[in-house]
């Protein structure tokens, strides 16, 4: 998120340890929400991901293929 020329700052905090929530702080420019700042965060996270586990079942596969 904090690559986006658009977002000014983004983080977060957890009030608690023992309890399971967290807030978010985004601050965008004044032409891009924060919502659309964080829906493309995550797609982009989300299309990363997809790449790092197809070329980890490429590397699995041929390492298995190998023999070695």
């Amino acid at each position: 998120m904090l690559k986006d020329p658009h977002v000014l700052f983004a983080g977060y905090k957890v009030p608690h340890p023992l309890e399971h929530k967290f807030v978010i702080r985004i601050q965008t420019t004044s032409e891009y929400s924060p919502t659309e700042a964080f829906t493309n965060a995550i797609t982009d996270l989300m299309s990363e991901l997809s790449l790092i586990d197809e070329r980890f079942r490429e590397a699995y596969k041929d390492k298995k293929e190998g023999g070695d």
